[in-house]
């Protein structure tokens, strides 16, 4: 009779080999062809709501001892589990069941059992975990116990995946295995984009009149921001009249006094015209200079409240918006012209987001747009408030359609000129088959899952992708529903799967 150590070391010698020639084969349970008088190893995968069974074991005979050694992974982390006993109940067909235990893991994730059967025949094999936390029952739909001499007959031939990634490897990396799921998904146009600020929350301030920079006080800085109405810099006259306060006051009142003689004129011409002395015709022409005068005067009232001399004929200038200073143009000290910028402020409490939709998706600007999109630098993904509009022209340069979005920015993280990536709502897909985005391989423009065949076996498999929303992908062909697929670490699969082309040695060790 054989003991459990020259067992496992039978088992041992024949996995190496296994895994040299073509890697660890199974589906469900499958006793491959016998070499010589030793049948290889049996390999079941199995499962629970909560747990993965991978079991290797050498074909029991009636009275001997046999090795189980059994992989347990945690399905909602794909961990071992590290502790807890082990229960085997071995139920015959007739008769009463056999149970077998271990009180922890042998290592981490795997028990080794030794199992001794009375007699012959199938039983059915259920396995309950009893860690803490973690209690749970996976059922073996069939264990085949021979007669000594007896070979088993009827076997499956295997089916098992064409890589081998073994269990020690998949728990020490970030990896999962899982079925696809079906969502309702909504179907996207992706576009590029930039933020940019509101047509109305941007001003360049401009001197006002001709003039230097004061260096009594500082310019603000690029980043700053500014009130509405503060005082952002302040111009000394300049070294001759012209265009300084000097002429603008002088224009002011006498755009003013024009003005008072203009409203005489037509108060006088009313009178006459009411007396019937004056013909309607003066009248008009009065009104139409007195609107004209009052015209001139407009922006000099204005320009005269917004430079509001602070004596010695220095001319304070303010900030028409709030918001934060993006460009500085001038400096302390230097001469400014009427009308030359000196600072440009922002307002980005709220931006633009300008999406360019390209030309072949015209048909969707005109349905119900709704956007999300990203930016580099920041890992959250930011919704618009608003659809703003729609351009009626293509841009010519890139053949884009421009759509703009309103977008909420109160807390400053996002900032004018960051290019976007844009998702486009065009519609929605009910029951897709779906798979996490990180289960998809891309190689030379064709899209590959890693289906697990068996706990430790694994195939490539093409498919082909559809829509995809929040980090799922629709599957249109090449999954059925009810293959597991490596939802997390694919490409540790391929690694081992372009290990084993280049001949590497996968052999199995515990």
């Amino acid at each position: 009779m054989n003991t459990f150590t020259t067992a496992m070391k039978q088992m041992g010698i024949v996995l190496a080999l296994l895994f040299t020639l073509s890697g660890c084969t199974e589906k469900k349970q499958a006793p491959a062809a016998a070499a010589g008088d030793k049948a290889e190893p049996v390999k079941v995968t199995a499962y629970s709501a909560k747990s993965e069974l991978f079991m290797e074991y050498e074909q029991p005979v009636v009275g001997e001892k046999t090795g189980f050694l059994i992989h347990l992974t945690r399905l909602s982390d794909f961990k071992p589990v590290t502790e807890g006993g082990l229960k085997m109940v071995f139920t015959p067909t007739a008769g009463e069941p056999e149970t077998f235990s271990l009180p922890a893991p042998t290592r981490s994730g795997i028990y080794k059992i030794e199992a001794a059967f009375g007699k012959p025949g199938k039983y059915s094999l259920k396995l309950i975990t009893d860690g803490k936390g973690f209690a749970d029952e996976i059922t073996v739909s069939e264990v085949q116990v021979l007669n000594k001499g007896e070979k088993p007959v009827g076997g499956h031939s295997g089916g098992g995946g064409a890589i081998a990634y073994l269990k020690e490897q998949q728990w020490v990396v970030d990896f999962m295995v899982a079925l696809p799921v079906k969502k309702d998904l909504g179907s996207f146009v992706t576009a590029t984009g930039e933020l940019v600020p509101v047509s109305n929350a941007e001003a360049t301030v401009a001197a006002p009149l001709s003039g230097i920079i004061s260096t009594t006080r500082q310019l603000p800085f690029i980043g700053k921001k500014v009130a509405k109405g503060e005082i952002v810099a302040m111009i000394d006259p300049p070294t001759s009249p012209v265009g300084g306060i000097g002429q603008l006051g002088a224009a002011y009142a006498e755009a003013k006094n024009r003005v008072a003689l203009a409203q005489k004129e037509y108060d006088r011409a009313k009178r006459l015209h009411d007396a019937k002395i004056a013909p309607l015709k003066r009248v008009e022409e009065a009104e139409l200079s007195l609107s004209s005068a009052r015209a001139a005067l407009e922006p000099l009232e204005k320009s005269m409240e917004s430079v509001k001399g602070e004596g010695g004929g220095r001319i304070a200038v303010r900030a028409p918006i709030s918001g934060t200073v993006v460009e500085v143009s001038a400096g302390a000290g230097k001469g400014v012209e009427a009308g030359q910028p000196i600072l440009r402020i922002v307002n980005t409490g709220t931006l633009w987001l300008k999406a360019n939709l390209p030309a072949n998706e015209i048909g969707t600007a005109g349905k119900s747009l709704n956007a999300t999109f990203t930016v580099a630098g920041l890992t959250d993904v930011f919704k618009p408030s608003r659809l703003v509009s729609v351009s009626d022209m293509l841009d010519p340069q890139s053949r884009t359609i421009p759509v703009l979005f309103e977008v909420p920015n109160q807390s400053g993280r996002l900032k004018v000129g960051l290019f976007a990536n844009v998702a486009i709502r065009t519609g929605s897909v009910a029951g897709a088959l779906t798979v996490p985005r990180d289960a998809l391989i891309e190689d030379e423009g064709r899209w590959f899952v890693f289906i697990q065949s068996s706990g430790e076996a694994f195939d490539r498999r093409e498919v082909k992708i559809g829509v995809e929303d929040g980090g799922f992908v629709q599957i249109t062909s090449g999954l059925t529903g009810d293959e597991r697929v490596t939802t997390r670490g694919a490409y540790y699969v391929k690694q081992a799967e372009s290990a084993a082309k280049g001949g590497a040695d996968q052999g199995h060790g515990h």
